[in-house]
């Protein structure tokens, strides 16, 4: 009973957020719920999953979180601020491409960029000699 309660309500919360609404002059929907909730993680889901993805509580609350901070015309980029004031930086999907956060990003290519050097070596050392 509890279970088809739920289900009702969510299909409901739905419905009402998928509605357009207008907000500081324009219309907000949905997908621009979801555009903005993919580039954050929220606490308790997956790593692996963002919160346009996630199906955890935490999701929907930051979701519906990002619906009401768009109809009261705020702009991603200060959805981005308050967010991170609000839960620090482990709410980005992505870290920041500065600071520790660029090592994140950087070693990765690092680690290729030397692989593919060794690799190129090994086999180099490993040809006959032309002409012998």
């Amino acid at each position: 009973m509890f279970q088809r309660i739920t289900t009702v309500a969510a299909l409901l919360l739905t419905l009402y957020l998928s509605a357009p609404v207008h907000a500081a002059g324009q219309t907000v929907t949905w997908q621009d719920v979801l555009n903005i909730a993919s580039q954050y993680h929220p606490p308790g889901c997956p790593p692996s999953l963002t919160g346009a993805t996630c199906q955890e509580r935490q999701a929907y609350d930051l979701r519906i979180e990002i619906f009401r901070l768009l109809e009261q015309g705020k702009t991603p980029a200060e959805i981005r601020q308050i967010l991170i004031s609000e839960y620090g930086n482990d709410i980005l999907a992505a870290p920041p491409v500065r600071g520790v956060g660029a090592l994140v990003w950087a070693v990765p290519a690092i680690v290729i960029i030397l692989g593919l050097g060794i690799f190129i070596l090994i086999v180099r050392g490993r040809r006959p000699p032309v002409g012998g």
